[in-house]
């Protein structure tokens, strides 16, 4: 990791999960290898992780695991670092993204100073998109292009479990207690979609529920694993929020809004 990076980092994250779960092993005076021998996690795999080098760890799926292992092996939170260590390598991901467009030249090459202004402009308006993009991601603010998609996401569900069965589906209540059942581990959060304050943030494991409070005014869901939620109103059974393996942000979570999305009981029978 470059001097260049380690700085871009290091002004999002005050401290990195790898340095935290180093430190934490050194205060407790113990090796490296111990831990490996432990957790049965390659030794090689904890020494890309205390250095932060996420291009040598495998899959976010399995990495976020090593993660949790290792920080459960030394006595810290391990949903806390599990939740940490996927912000940072979400970030490192779009960081590369955007860093595609700029590879360093032949510094013999050097372009003359209008494109080197060009340049500079493009730059910055690039970091301003990602500033927008990213806030977008975390729920700070509404992204009406990610809603219409939603929309139409619902649209492309009901008229598909439509031509499938030959009937509609009964639609899902809409009153009744809006339950999150976790069919794998996931995290997730739920806040207000005006405001944006956190309602509840968990990782949930298989097995697990979570309802949302009745109170809730405008509650609203993000996740990495849509696929990995069930969700009921009234104890009846709705589509799921998003695709597998994808990243979802400000969906509605009222149970009027699931209403409009037809209920995944029927079509599961019939499966």
């Amino acid at each position: 990791m470059s001097d260049e990076e380690e700085g871009e980092d290091g002004a999002l994250f005050e401290s990195r999960v790898g340095t935290t779960l180093k430190d934490a092993r050194e205060s407790q005076n113990i090796a490296l290898a111990d831990i490996a021998k432990s957790t049965r996690i390659p030794l090689r795999q904890l020494e890309n992780i205390e250095k932060s080098d996420y291009e040598a760890l495998p899959a976010p799926t399995y990495s976020t695991g090593f993660v949790k292992a290792y920080a459960r092996e030394i006595g810290l939170d391990q949903n806390e670092i599990a939740a940490r260590f996927r912000e940072e390598i979400s970030f490192r991901t779009a960081n590369e993204a955007a860093g595609d467009y700029f590879e360093p030249t032949d510094p013999a090459r050097v372009p003359p100073r209008s494109l080197a202004l060009i340049a500079a402009a493009i730059a910055i308006i690039l970091a301003i998109g990602y500033g927008v993009w990213r806030s977008g991601m975390f729920g700070e603010g509404a992204d009406d292009r990610q809603r219409l998609a939603a929309g139409a996401d619902d649209r492309v569900v009901e008229q598909g479990s439509a031509s499938s069965s030959g009937a509609s589906a009964a639609p899902a209540p809409a009153t009744g207690a809006v339950v999150l059942e976790a069919t794998e581990a996931v995290w997730f959060r739920v806040y207000d979609l005006e405001s944006g304050d956190r309602i509840y943030e968990a990782e949930l494991q298989p097995g697990e529920r979570y309802q949302v409070p009745s109170s809730a005014q405008n509650p609203a869901i993000r996740t990495g694993r849509a696929d990995a939620i069930r969700v009921t109103v009234g104890g009846q059974r709705v589509a799921p929020l998003g695709p597998p393996e994808t990243i979802i942000s400000d969906v509605s979570l009222l149970p009027a809004n699931l209403a409009r999305r037809r209920s995944a009981g029927q079509s599961d029978n019939e499966g």
